[in-house]
């Protein structure tokens, strides 16, 4: 390979998302809001009675309503509740990918070890996209 050619591949992977800063645990809750109304008022509710953000405790709340929203019994809503899971899903993918160390952490935690655990993991297990998936520790 010539030397020029190494500077083109390299310069090819220095796009506007190498310049883009990690997702924070902050960023995480905002865009897990902006996904679901439902975590907009777990937000709000966690802010009231912690007084700051606690995000282990916070995607306790995430956990628990995606369960809620994949559970098969949600009659005429469920496509609705389905779709809004996999928003939220989609944002949890994302945060294990462009997300600091804490982040992935809280995600990996507090969200798929604890998920491993639920009566609903066997729903929810199809839904998760490989960086979820990849976190299981296969309890």
């Amino acid at each position: 390979m010539l030397s020029g050619e190494h500077s083109l591949q390299s310069s090819q992977h220095a796009g506007p998302d190498r310049d883009r800063k990690p997702i924070t645990n902050s960023d995480l809750v905002a865009s897990l809001c902006a996904a679901s109304a439902t975590l907009r008022e777990a937000s709000r509710v966690h802010l009231d009675q912690y007084g700051t953000l606690i995000p282990h405790v916070f995607m306790t709340d995430v956990l628990a309503h995606v369960g809620w929203c994949v559970s098969p019994d949600r009659g005429d809503a469920s496509q609705q509740l389905r779709s809004e899971a996999a928003s939220i899903l989609g944002v949890l993918e994302r945060g294990l990918a462009e997300g600091e160390r804490e982040t992935r952490n809280v995600i990996a935690v507090s969200f798929v070890n604890d998920a491993e655990l639920e009566k609903f993991f066997a729903v929810l297990r199809p839904l998760l996209g490989p960086r979820l998936l990849g976190q299981m520790q296969g309890r």
